[in-house]
């Protein structure tokens, strides 16, 4: 990677190393909600001979879905210990290119070279807002004109309920994070790498980069809606009755009353 790792970037590094993202959105009905909205967001842009850029790719679940669909995909990883497990992992097919970079410099691949750019963690990763709005421009930058950019954010609602108030302990569980009482909001999710975004803040940033890099906006969803809040009885449902609960968030994805429900979101942006 040409540009020295900044103390963040290490965290990351450090946070992920070990941890089982490769199975991150299937190992739970809930959890896979958020791997089967995107995709179905993904379908509406998605055309015969795309070619692909997995920017953040992790484990390589949406690389690894994509391909077998039939795209070529270019996934750049910033975890070495992500990056060796997909190169064994898609090691032979033609259709797969893995690199380890940093999604602040993608100097290593082509401008305007991307029917679809994919940025599903860099952000929430970053938590500088000028090296976030730098990793944005460098994926606009490798998108051809027209070609969506798909921007992944974590907001903080669901988190702060499902990961605090639903503990046993909510109380205690409070003090271990920067937390403002008074405006219920995280202000440090210490421990971790995440930045946990309200919908302002992620106004606020893809607002800049709109201005700055005369794109404009396309959709904005939710990838997992109020799954994650509710996940044991998510969980517990039917094949029959999850169908029923993924048709209601593809239903609502978009609606703006109910994004902050969600742990993630999605902001698609084009030049």
């Amino acid at each position: 990677m040409s540009k020295e790792l900044t103390s963040q970037e290490k965290k990351v590094i450090e946070q992920y190393s070990g941890f089982p993202e490769g199975k991150r959105l299937s190992y739970t009905k809930a959890n896979e909600t958020e791997f089967i909205i995107t995709m179905h967001y993904l379908h509406k842009f998605l055309k015969d001979g795309a070619v692909i850029a997995d920017i953040g790719a992790g484990g390589g679940t949406y690389t690894k879905a994509l391909a077998e669909e039939g795209y070529k995909v270019d996934a750049v990883e910033l975890t070495p210990e992500y990056v060796k497990q997909m190169k064994q992992k898609f090691a032979g097919k033609d259709n797969i290119r893995v690199f380890e970079g940093n999604a602040r410099d993608l100097s290593f691949l082509k401008d305007d070279a991307y029917d679809l750019v994919l940025l599903m963690g860099p952000i929430y990763s970053l938590k500088d807002f000028n090296e976030r709005k730098q990793a944005c421009k460098e994926a606009l930058r490798i998108a051809k004109p027209g070609a969506p950019v798909f921007i992944a954010f974590c907001l903080q609602d669901a988190p702060l309920i499902h990961e605090i108030f639903m503990s046993e302990d909510p109380a205690g569980e409070i003090t271990t994070i920067g937390y403002d009482r008074e405006k219920a909001l995280v202000t440090d999710n210490t421990g971790s790498s995440r930045l946990l975004d309200t919908i302002g803040v992620v106004d606020e940033l893809i607002d800049s980069i709109c201005i700055e890099n005369n794109v404009q906006k396309v959709c904005r969803f939710a990838q997992d809606g109020m799954s994650q809040i509710i996940s044991k009885y998510v969980n517990s449902m039917s094949d029959k009755s999850f169908a029923e609960w993924i048709q209601y968030l593809i239903a609502t994805a978009e609606r703006t009353d109910l994004m902050g429900y969600s742990d993630h979101i999605v902001q698609v942006i084009k030049k």
